[in-house]
């Protein structure tokens, strides 16, 4: 048995995964038979809260601490709300070799995203995470749509999701991964520069530009429809996101991952979102476009 280590109990994501894993479905079967999570700590909620995720999700084990995890799980995955808590919590278990997830944002900080790579080239962890909706089928279909060359040659599109510049879990970066992680899974991990403007905190608009494409992301936190569209040289799609199975579509790339000991995306291709988000913040800031290799 896979016995996996959740910190955070207060974003529904601990929830979410628990209940994934640890209860059976409707027919008696659980959906992964030889994986469990069997501990959380809640450094981020309170003990009662954390008590609930535990009782509803079926986690036997609440550790006092982090290090409680040692020898009594197999992997550990992070989920605290705040992203600048992620890298100072992982550490530790990625240098006694877990195998770590490592919930959206990865980091905000460039000096956190540093010391990943070091660790993580140090101990040859394996590591995944970020947003699950890269893994959404309608992702998919247009990433297919896109690389497969049958729209003709790409030259831009645009997409939709939520997004909060003063959200108090750290601003864009707390929801902002998502449309950013859903942007280069479609159209390419290559994106050169950013330039984004806003007209009040849930309403921003980003133009990622390629050497060949631009992009449109919308982050718009009073939208609860999401579309995405590519335009190519013979023809553009458009479709509707739908987000019901989010969860489990990411967390059988993390399974998967557990098995197999490949990871699901680079290290690179991985913490990009993070170089992309830095660049926004810093051309929200600024008020100009601003490459990536600025913030790198």
């Amino acid at each position: 048995m896979i016995r996996i280590g959740i910190l955070g109990s207060d974003n529904s994501h601990a929830l979410a995964f628990a209940k994934l894993c640890n209860l059976p479905m409707e027919n008696g079967e659980y959906r992964y038979p030889d994986v469990r999570i069997a501990a959380i700590y809640g450094n981020d909620d309170d003990p009662q809260h954390t008590k609930d995720v535990a009782q509803q999700g079926k986690i036997e084990y609440i550790a006092e601490k982090p290090e409680d995890f040692i020898g009594k799980v197999d992997a550990v995955m992070v989920v605290y709300r705040r992203g600048a808590y992620h890298v100072p919590a992982i550490l530790p278990f990625i240098e006694a070799g877990y195998p770590v997830w490592i919930d959206k944002p990865v980091a905000v900080s460039v000096d956190d995203i540093n010391k990943l790579r070091a660790a993580v080239e140090k101990h040859n962890t394996l590591i995944t995470g970020g947003s699950t909706l890269k893994y959404n089928y309608e992702i998919l279909a247009l990433q297919n749509k896109v690389q497969s060359g049958s729209l003709g040659k790409v030259t831009g599109g645009a997409m939709n999701f939520p997004g909060d510049l003063e959200s108090e879990y750290g601003g864009l970066f707390f929801y902002g991964s998502h449309l950013c992680e859903m942007c280069l899974s479609v159209f390419g991990y290559d994106v050169k520069s950013v330039y984004a403007t806003a007209i009040e905190p849930k309403n921003i608009c980003v133009i990622a530009k390629y050497a060949d494409k631009q992009v449109s992301l919308n982050f718009n936190g009073n939208s609860n429809s999401y579309i995405l569209t590519a335009y190519g040289s013979e023809k553009s799609v458009t479709m509707e996101l739908d987000i019901s199975i989010i969860y489990r579509l990411g967390f059988e790339k993390w399974v998967e991952m557990l098995h197999t000991g490949k990871m699901p995306l680079s290290f690179d291709d991985l913490v990009q979102p993070v170089y992309m988000l830095n660049a926004i913040q810093k051309s929200l800031d600024e008020g100009k476009e601003v490459a990536l290799d600025e913030v790198k």
